[in-house]
C-alpha cells in the first residue's frame, strides 16, 4: 500500500491520501553493507515535485574490538 505524506519543518508526516499537499513516498532500496563495518542511515526526506523522497546514506563505523572479540 502506498503512503502519502507531507513535510512539515523538515519532517515527514504520514497522512492519508487526498489530505491537502499529500505525495506519494518513494523510500530508497536498502543498499548492500558490510553489517561490522557500516551502517545505515535514514536522509532528510526531500520533496521532488510530485513525490517525496526518502534517501539512505552508507557510513563507516568503528569497531568495537576487545581482546579479538566484537561487541
Amino acid at each position: 500500500m502506498q503512503k502519502h505524506g507531507i513535510i512539515e519543518n523538515g519532517k515527514l508526516k504520514i497522512v492519508k491520501q487526498g489530505y491537502p499537499n499529500a505525495k506519494p513516498i518513494v523510500y530508497a532500496e536498502i543498499p548492500e553493507y558490510d553489517q561490522e563495518t557500516q551502517a545505515v542511515f535514514e536522509l532528510p526526506p526531500a520533496d521532488n515535485g510530485d513525490h517525496i523522497f526518502v534517501g539512505l546514506e552508507v557510513r563507516e563505523v568503528p569497531r568495537d574490538d576487545v581482546d579479538g572479540e566484537m561487541f
